[in-house]
């Protein structure tokens, strides 16, 4: 059975946000990485000091880390309080553990995704996604402006 799980205007959960296909960019703060999403403004922060405690109470897009891996950015996300893994309503527990790699194309034109999710409690075996966000010059993020329906 189909779910719709999206309503109007609420902004997406980790992993589910990062199927979306609008603009996305990295802010880098020396110790924190922001990777904001046009869709719904989404910022997530990306810790990169593996010594620093932070607080792993549950959020929608959950506790991130990162760590550099020669070009290629490494991120494990926990602590998620977002109820499907994606669209169609599969759902997932809050055991669920992600880990992504970000690496840029060797011609610079696509940003490549890959995750693979954890969840002994919803899935018998990891589940692995990838896609790619391609580079348009002179792209920029704008405000996501959602207008529910009637």
């Amino acid at each position: 059975e189909v779910v719709n799980v999206l309503g109007d205007c609420v902004a997406k959960g980790m992993p589910m946000i990062m199927e979306q296909p609008y603009p996305v960019e990295f802010v880098d703060q020396g110790d924190v990485i922001l990777f904001r999403m046009e869709e719904y403004d989404a910022v997530r922060t990306i810790y990169m000091d593996p010594n620093v405690d932070i607080d792993m109470t549950p959020v929608r897009l959950g506790r991130s880390k990162g760590r550099w891996v020669g070009e290629d950015l490494h991120v494990t996300t926990t602590s998620i309080d977002w109820p499907y893994f994606n669209a169609r309503g599969v759902p997932q527990s809050e055991a669920i553990e992600l880990y992504e790699r970000f690496s840029v194309s060797d011609d610079g034109s696509r940003l490549n995704y890959y995750l693979t999710a954890i969840d002994p409690v919803t899935f018998t075996r990891p589940v692995e996604l990838d896609k790619a966000w391609m580079w348009r010059p002179g792209e920029v993020i704008k405000p996501f402006e959602c207008t529910p329906s009637e």
